[in-house]
């Protein structure tokens, strides 16, 4: 019957929610940073025409390489990024800016090796964006290397304690690793932190669901539907429906009706 679920198939939405959760976060919170990148009324291709020019003036300056592959960057154009990006490396191997930015486009392209090899790197040069340690932590759970995840994620909080969605991740890490309590208290420390963001209560509800733990799930499903910045609020109500399907299943069940 439409909106009920048994036991079993309600542990497999579980999977497919944390997916889902993961994947609507995961890319936007990377972070990437230009040299000399302020706010310009043209667009992004005025802005590649920009230091083009710039480079044809000036070829072997590091920096402009590096805003031209920040602009492809922003454009989608990972490709063209990375040669620039390497370019300006090419000039000065140190430029920490240019190695950190090619990590996220290794990132982008779904090349998590060399993403982490990137980020590494950019943490043994000069000033590394506290950052760093996120792109690095993201990179590490997309190879499933989740404890290295979490060192980086602890790193990165060890420096800035109220990184947005830095707890949400260590928890999605811990999650992963099957360290329960800990991962429930980094979510609840991320609420604590930025109790605006319904992220926390959908990483909580996909937990005790995977935990199979549908009274608590259902609270923290709902509370997400509450706040007014969740997206995809139908594909939450549909998960809040079914999860209201177990639990009155259970209920009969209990009851004798069949």
């Amino acid at each position: 019957m439409e909106g009920a679920v048994d036991r079993e198939e309600g542990v497999g939405m579980g999977k497919r929610v944390s997916e889902w959760i993961a994947g609507s976060i995961l890319l936007g919170v990377i972070v990437t940073l230009a040299i000399g990148a302020h706010a310009r009324n043209s667009l992004w291709k005025d802005e590649i025409e920009l230091w083009k020019d710039c480079i044809k003036k000036a070829p072997q300056k590091e920096r402009i390489h590096h805003n031209l592959g920040y602009a492809y960057y922003e454009a989608g154009r990972w490709e063209d990024a990375q040669g620039e990006f390497e370019k300006a490396l090419t000039l000065n191997p140190r430029y920490t800016l240019s190695m950190y930015n090619l990590g996220l486009v290794f990132y982008r392209k779904g090349m998590m090796e060399k993403a982490v090899d990137c980020d590494q790197k950019t943490l043994r040069l000069s000033c590394p964006p506290p950052e760093t340690y996120f792109n690095l932590g993201l990179a590490y759970y997309q190879k499933g290397l989740y404890a290295d995840a979490v060192q980086s994620f602890q790193a990165l909080l060890r420096i800035k304690p109220d990184y947005e969605n830095a707890y949400n991740r260590l928890g999605l890490a811990y999650q992963r690793s099957n360290r329960w309590g800990q991962a429930v208290a980094s979510y609840r420390e991320e609420l604590r932190r930025s109790p605006d963001n319904p992220s926390s209560h959908l990483y909580l509800g996909d937990l005790y669901l995977e935990r199979k733990d549908y009274p608590r799930a259902l609270v923290h499903f709902k509370r997400a539907l509450a706040h007014p910045h969740l997206s995809d609020t139908d594909r939450v109500k549909k998960i809040v429906s079914s999860i209201e399907g177990v639990l009155k299943a259970g209920r009969r069940k209990e009851k004798g009706i069949s």
